[in-house]
């Protein structure tokens, strides 16, 4: 296995998240968390629920490897928004 995401409608706001991204360290730097990050995109997109525009996730803030692939798939930081020490970015289709 190289890695897994978790993801699905978040019960307090009824917003997709993408609760987990994880690559096994002896596969990262190899474009799987982009490839990754893009299946969950376009999984979520063929759902053609109209009421979800967005998808949310968090980072740690010093992270900038993952703040920098996010940003490059579309992720955009909620300014001031941190959850659990973790800044908070959103996908907006």
């Amino acid at each position: 296995m190289i890695g897994f995401a978790l993801y699905g409608i978040d019960e307090d706001d009824h917003g997709y998240w993408i609760y987990r991204m994880m690559i096994d360290q002896k596969h990262q730097g190899k474009g799987y968390g982009k490839e990754a990050i893009q299946l969950v995109i376009d999984d979520i997109r063929s759902m053609k629920e109209e009421r979800h525009q967005t998808i949310t996730l968090s980072y740690e803030p010093s992270n900038e490897h993952a703040k920098r692939i996010y940003e490059n798939m579309g992720f955009k930081e909620v300014e001031g928004l941190i959850i659990s020490d973790e800044q908070v970015a959103r996908y907006t289709f």
